[in-house]
């Protein structure tokens, strides 16, 4: 049993290889802190740095909810699992109202406008596996019929052993700038506005 799971976990990591290979992460400006956003962008970011950074990130297991509680509402975390498959781990109570409901456990790659859809998937594993943090700011369809862009910062976490990384970020939306019909999902991303690389340690794209 044991030498199977090891199978599948190099083939995994072999599929991981190959995509990131095959495809580049998107251009965007260089920055070593958060440029956009709001101070609890930064605010975020200074707590993940002041996480133990064994090898230079954070353990997913150092990340503590609680020292946060006061941001959690807008806070994600993920679950890189595969290029299709990156699983909302956690979602904070204000994103699950603007969604409409709870979508933990759900990829988010179903919510990414299908023109976006793979190179996203591509620039969160930039987040994981470079690693590095990421802004952007994007526009989102709720399924309420809201229209209003975004923005968001992604941070690297490693998962326990044997396990995928993970991804915490923080998102703030900006006022309304329209209302179109509903929906049954939202749409993330049918147009980007801003993107932002952050150096943690280990380089940015380009």
């Amino acid at each position: 049993m044991d030498r199977a799971v090891g199978v599948l976990a190099d083939e995994a990591a072999d599929e991981t290889q190959r995509f990131m290979a095959e495809l580049p992460p998107s251009a965007g400006e260089a920055a070593t802190a958060p440029i956009l956003g709001p101070r609890l962008h930064t605010d975020l970011f200074q707590y993940w740095l002041s996480l133990p950074r064994e090898g230079g990130i954070p353990a997913a297991s150092d990340f503590d909810p609680a020292a946060v509680r006061s941001w959690l509402a807008d806070i994600t975390i993920f679950n890189v699992n595969a290029p299709d498959d990156i699983a909302h781990r956690l979602v904070g109570t204000a994103i699950a109202e603007r969604l409409g409901y709870d979508a933990t456990g759900k990829n988010l790659l179903d919510f990414v406008d299908p023109s976006y859809r793979r190179q996203c998937s591509r620039d969160m594993h930039e987040v994981a596996w470079r690693p590095c943090g990421w802004q952007v700011r994007y526009l989102a369809h709720y399924p309420s019929g809201r229209v209003a862009h975004v923005q968001s910062l992604y941070l690297p976490l490693k998962g326990p052993a044997g396990k995928p990384p993970r991804i915490v970020s923080v998102h703030t939306p900006e006022n309304a700038e329209r209302y179109d019909g509903t929906a049954d999902r939202p749409n993330f991303a049918s147009e980007i506005a801003r993107m932002v690389w952050i150096d943690v340690g280990f380089g940015t794209p380009g």
